[in-house]
């Protein structure tokens, strides 16, 4: 007698897939709130005025692509995909630019990429993109804290 599994049913995979890659571009930000935070007010502090951060996951050929239109050489992507794929982390480079920028260079990669770079900000609030995973995620990330030893 031979045990046979029902035939699989592959429709089932592609939302569980795209699932595991929305997770995958949460906990990118989430692990990098700080240097997502740092890289805000340096942005301001330089003079852009409305800075959008993005948040890119070399791994993501995409995302290694934009880091390397921004002056990263193809080299070091793939030095950082290595070391970290030893390591078992994510070789990340967040960067800041103005909206309009991010629009013109992230704007067409996904359908709803326009809408979620062009959303106002919520009060208090800064927009953060995670390029990963295949995908795009928005996220309104509070305005950081005024120093106590800002002028």
């Amino acid at each position: 007698m031979v045990n046979r599994l029902p035939p699989w049913d592959y429709s089932t995979l592609e939302p569980l897939q795209e699932a595991i890659a929305a997770e995958s571009r949460r906990q990118l930000l989430v692990f990098n709130q700080e240097r997502i935070e740092f890289a805000y007010e340096k942005a301001k502090a330089d003079g852009t005025d409305d800075p959008v951060i993005l948040v890119l996951d070399l791994q993501d050929d995409r995302a290694a692509r934009l880091a390397q239109l921004t002056g990263l050489p193809w080299q070091q992507v793939n030095l950082w995909r290595e070391e970290c794929g030893r390591n078992e982390s994510v070789p990340t480079q967040i960067l800041a630019a103005p909206r309009w920028a991010v629009l013109a260079v992230v704007g067409p990669m996904t359908p709803n990429s326009p809408q979620g770079i062009l959303k106002p900000n919520p009060p208090g609030k800064f927009r953060v993109v995670a390029i990963a995973a295949g995908g795009n995620a928005f996220a309104d990330f509070p305005l950081p804290p005024d120093s106590v030893f800002d002028p």
